[in-house]
């Protein structure tokens, strides 16, 4: 309902500080994306439908992949009252939503069996992967700005916050410019993330001979994406391929090394997935933990 109400107020008032040539235009436009938008959504339920008997994957997997594929294919696509809204209040109200039912379940949450542990290493995760990653760019890759820190942070982690921040504008233009490349990039890991915790979420235990040939990967993106960061000197072109090097390698490297290090010291992997999501703030996982939980 608030989503519907965002869009109705978005083509209501547009945006009054924008001069806008043609406003019938900007209006079809909206029509057209929620035409897409639904459509995205009924296409990505039917093919998570037809692969269920081969691999259980979650419809938001397909519903992303199908979504950045439309962006690569429309990138001169002209955003519209919908896009515009979504993108401005879609995070922060999913997260508000979230916060709020979750604080009111909290009391409930310290019942469960080995929650402790799944809440320690939610901070200390989500302190360890954001930080260690700035400083890796800060120190190593030289490029101490917010227009490449803010944007890649929140792609590297899928981190639902800071995505949120950036494509709302909190933290420049340059940073909600650059946001959805940097959080479009590790979209297509998630090939290997979806795939290998369904796998092993039947099987009760992460595949850890899967694991390590992508950590290895993960790890030479990273390197190459710090190569490619220290010679940039200031070049857009060349701090963005840097960025998208580093979002896709210190996404495998965050979200398969937490899965295989806490799954086997002895956490449950429905536990694993709940700590994990919660140390990168990680939307993708949050979902997908969503669908395991209630599938297996």
């Amino acid at each position: 309902m608030i989503s519907y109400l965002s869009v109705v107020l978005a083509i209501i008032f547009i945006d009054n500080k924008a001069k806008i040539s043609n406003k019938q235009s900007y209006i079809r436009s909206g029509f057209i994306e929620m035409v897409a938008i639904v459509g995205v959504l009924i296409l990505s339920l039917k093919i998570a439908e037809l692969v269920e008997p081969i691999i259980a994957l979650p419809q938001i997997f397909f519903a992303m992949i199908i979504s950045a594929g439309l962006g690569m294919v429309l990138s001169n696509w002209k955003l519209g009252p919908t896009l515009n809204s979504l993108l401005f209040a879609g995070v922060p109200i999913v997260l508000a939503g979230t916060f709020l039912v979750g604080g009111s379940r909290m009391g409930e949450a310290f019942k469960i069996s080995g929650v402790k542990n799944v809440m320690i290493y939610g901070f200390s995760g989500q302190l360890f992967w954001m930080f260690a990653g700035m400083a890796i760019l800060i120190f190593l890759g030289k490029v101490n700005h917010v227009r490449n820190l803010a944007p890649e942070m929140a792609g590297a982690l899928s981190h639902s916050g800071l995505t949120g921040a950036c494509t709302s504008g909190d933290l420049g233009e340059e940073a909600a410019t650059r946001a959805p490349i940097m959080i479009n990039v590790p979209f297509f890991g998630h090939i290997f993330v979806f795939s290998i915790l369904a796998a092993s979420a039947k099987r009760g235990s992460i595949i850890v001979g899967w694991v390590i040939p992508l950590l290895v990967a993960g790890l030479i993106l990273t390197i190459m994406s710090i190569k490619t960061l220290r010679n940039s000197n200031g070049d857009s072109g060349k701090e963005i391929k840097g960025l998208m090097q580093f979002s896709f390698g210190w996404q495998i490297i965050a979200v398969f090394s937490s899965f295989t290090l806490l799954n086997v010291a002895g956490m449950p992997l429905d536990q694993v997935s709940i700590a994990v999501s919660s140390a990168l703030s990680h939307f993708g996982l949050f979902a997908a933990g969503l669908f395991f939980y209630y599938l297996y």
